[in-house]
């Protein structure tokens, strides 16, 4: 399941959780299924932010810093 197939099921459990009353046992295993795709869909991020890249003016990748961004104001 892809990012963006998660986040809708994460969608889809919070909508199912807020609308219907259902027997404990349901709502604890939508939530522990909610908390994985969580922890998926924050791993997933984390690795992208590690991947993300800024172009430098002479047109070459180099690894984003965002301590310098902070620096610069950006």
């Amino acid at each position: 399941m892809d990012y963006s197939a998660k986040i809708g099921r994460l969608e889809e459990i919070l909508k199912s959780m807020e609308r219907t009353a259902m027997p404990l046992e349901q709502t604890l295993a939508l939530y522990e299924e909610g908390q994985k795709l969580v922890a998926e869909c924050r791993r997933f991020l984390a690795e992208a932010e590690g991947k993300i890249k800024k172009l430098e003016d002479d047109g070459t990748l180099s690894d984003f810093d965002r301590q310098e961004e902070d620096k610069n104001g950006l």
